[in-house]
């Protein structure tokens, strides 16, 4: 017998692949049922309506990223080598939940239909914003960057930008999720810091 637990989860895993793959309004919570191998009734019991079904897939996938990522205290080493840390153990996590971050970067692009999904879609990516913000700043800050703190906000905006682009298109353009973030975003982001530096520090 299926528990109410795993009930949940299972709606959930299908609710998440279904809105990464077609967007979330070609979506019905029929189609939902069919892929997730339960009742109508049952989505109606855990999430009310579809909106409340994506609220949750939303709130279990940003818990389940940050729970994962570290934190700038985390880590030792230099700043440069903490941002290294950080790119790569991001590129992992968003190549282990591609369907999520392919349905953000579904809703970024196409607007959910719900005030309060949107709401909560800006809650995310600000949080996302702040916490790449953390290991961006410390790196142009040693470099003598002006304003550090906007040069810090400026490139986790770009690195966003960048992350919704990549999976939304890895599929035709065939690069590699963990690579694009690990190598290329990060190249992207040093890059971007040494062309604002007043002094590169001699370890890098």
């Amino acid at each position: 017998m299926t528990t109410p637990r795993s009930t949940r989860a299972q709606i959930l895993d299908a609710a998440e692949h279904l809105f990464g793959a077609r967007g979330y309004a070609d979506v019905t919570i029929n189609q939902i049922c069919e892929a997730s191998g339960l009742p109508v009734g049952s989505v109606y019991h855990h999430f009310g309506s579809k909106a409340g079904v994506l609220q949750a897939v939303l709130e279990r996938g940003t818990r389940e990223f940050f729970e994962a990522v570290p934190t700038i205290d985390d880590l030792t080493g230099s700043p440069w080598e903490r941002l290294a840390v950080y790119f790569e153990t991001a590129g992992d996590l968003v190549d282990k939940q591609v369907s999520f971050f392919r349905l953000l970067a579904s809703l970024r692009l196409h607007q959910a239909e719900n005030e309060e999904i949107r709401a909560a879609v800006r809650q995310e990516e600000e949080r996302a914003i702040s916490w790449c913000m953390s290991f961006i700043e410390p790196v142009a800050a040693s470099c003598g960057v002006r304003d550090s703190a906007e040069c810090a906000r400026e490139l986790a905006i770009l690195s966003l930008v960048f992350l919704t682009g990549l999976v939304a298109s890895a599929d035709s353009t065939g690069m590699d999720i963990r690579t694009g973030i690990s190598r290329h975003l990060h190249r992207l982001v040093v890059a971007s810091i040494r062309d604002r530096a007043v002094e590169l520090p001699t370890d890098r």
